[in-house]
């Protein structure tokens, strides 16, 4: 799977799990997005915690 920005798949769970009609359009495309991408929002949310975990730098002293 392509790397995706992480702000981007935050965008989208933000987006299907919104409660606002007037964002419904916005959030039917983003679930498609996130089914399409990761099959389910769960391995969305999981996708996120991977990547910022590889984003912390480890120094030892």
């Amino acid at each position: 799977m392509k790397s995706l920005p992480l702000s981007v798949v935050e965008t989208w769970l933000f987006l299907a799990q919104t409660q606002d009609n007037q964002l419904a359009q916005a959030k039917f495309r983003a679930y498609q997005q996130i089914r399409k991408q990761f099959g389910s929002m769960e391995l969305a949310r999981l996708y996120i915690e991977q990547q910022k975990d590889q984003q912390i730098e480890v120094v030892v002293i």
